[in-house]
């Protein structure tokens, strides 16, 4: 029996050659750029149909190389590993998601909201339109309630899923996965958790009662702004493992070879990238927490008491690279803010090596109206934080200097 190994050996390692036969062997994975391949009779074509490698669409080579380092950091010690399929973005992972579990006798989906904008547009937009009905539920801003109960009162047999992050984009609030998902199992829906802002080396969904898990890995597993793609990662257990190949294939979400390969270049080094990037966040959320140019900072755990517990109890090997800050003057003080950055960049993404910041209000929430926004705590004085790599003196000085801009500004 192989050894498991520490995610971040197994990640360092993922897609090396293997195998040599004598004369050597490529110790980067290959890039195949074939879009499909030729055969010699029809029983040769037959049996390649089967496979994934025919045919592009399939998603097989780089892609599925891709796919076995992320079902390796997935896969939770002592049970099955998942299912995964690698997808041309993080929305596709959703939209390929929605698919596996909704039908007419469970047309509905919960959305656990604060969450990305694009998540409840795609449920209710182009999959309202084919018959997904989206109910969503407004978990309170300052980190009260009980997330269980809460979900649970808009639960129901129609009910097919229930969508939720683990941390809020862009709130940066923590969610109880765990009560959420055993109210949804209460009645027979699948927990479907994004867990863009939590990559493996910090939360493994699956451990916490997920039946599909989603990452952007556009964000920080790739890590490097060059990327967009997404995965979907399916409980074995769970029968819409079935038909994942199925409707991926019929779909045609598949992420590119190349796109694939460079996923799979930036995953090497993630374990590293967010260990230095979960603590920079957390320095920066103390130095941001006592700063009078600020009406809140957003960041798990320090909405008060039951917050703390939760974060302890979820996120013990660190919170994560995000977080936010609620500027007093609003919108012009944000304006301000970013416009006396120096060497951070305003992006409308997330996850580089490198910090960045980006303005919700006219990026990933834009679909909303200011009346939709406020009622979710979105201001028009709200900056999101990816933090990078850099030197956390560095990014002190910095954002000290914004600050003192955006006061005066």
């Amino acid at each position: 029996m192989t050894r498991r190994v520490h995610p971040s050996t197994s990640t360092a390692r993922a897609g090396l050659g293997v195998g040599d036969t004598g004369d050597g062997v490529d110790l980067v994975a290959p890039l195949s750029l074939a879009s499909v391949r030729a055969y010699a009779d029809l029983p040769s074509v037959d049996e390649a149909m089967e496979g994934r490698n025919t045919y592009r669409r399939y998603g097989g080579g780089n892609p599925q190389r891709l796919e076995e380092a992320m079902i390796e950091l997935e896969t939770v010690a002592g049970r099955t590993a998942p299912v995964a399929r690698v997808t041309s973005s993080g929305q596709a992972a959703m939209l390929l998601a929605a698919t596996l579990v909704a039908g007419p006798s469970r047309p509905r989906i919960v959305v656990v909201r604060p969450c990305y904008g694009g998540t409840d547009s795609l449920l209710a937009g182009p999959l309202g339109n084919l018959g997904v009905r989206v109910s969503t539920v407004d978990l309170p801003a300052d980190g009260g309630g009980n997330h269980g109960e809460l979900v649970a009162a808009t639960l129901g047999p129609d009910v097919a899923a229930v969508v939720i992050e683990v941390i809020t984009n862009p709130l940066i609030g923590l969610n109880d996965v765990p009560a959420v998902a055993a109210a949804a199992h209460d009645v027979g829906a699948a927990v479907i958790v994004d867990s863009t802002f939590t990559p493996p080396f910090l939360f493994q969904a699956f451990a916490h009662g997920a039946d599909l898990v989603i990452h952007s890995l556009t964000k920080h597993l790739a890590g490097h702004s060059d990327v967009c793609g997404g995965v979907l990662l399916v409980d074995s257990e769970h029968e819409a493992s079935d038909w994942l190949d199925a409707h991926a294939r019929l779909l045609g979400v598949n992420l590119a070879p190349f796109d694939a390969w460079l996923a799979l270049r930036g995953l090497r080094t993630a374990a590293l990238r967010v260990e230095r990037c979960s603590e920079n966040a957390a320095a920066l959320a103390a130095f941001f927490a006592d700063r009078a140019e600020l009406r809140a900072v957003h960041y798990p755990g320090v909405r008060g008491a039951g917050d703390a517990a939760l974060a302890e109890r979820l996120l013990p090997r660190g919170r994560g690279a995000m977080l936010s800050i609620d500027l007093q003057g609003g919108g012009n003080a944000a304006d301000a803010f970013i416009r006396g950055l120096d060497g951070i960049r305003l992006a409308p993404s997330l996850g580089d090596v490198a910090t960045t910041v980006s303005y919700p209000a006219s990026t990933s929430h834009r679909a909303l109206s200011p009346q939709q926004r406020a009622a979710l705590g979105i201001t028009d004085g709200l900056v999101r934080i990816s933090v990078g790599i850099e030197h956390i003196d560095d990014l002190k000085a910095e954002f000290d200097s914004a600050l003192i801009a955006a006061s005066a500004g």
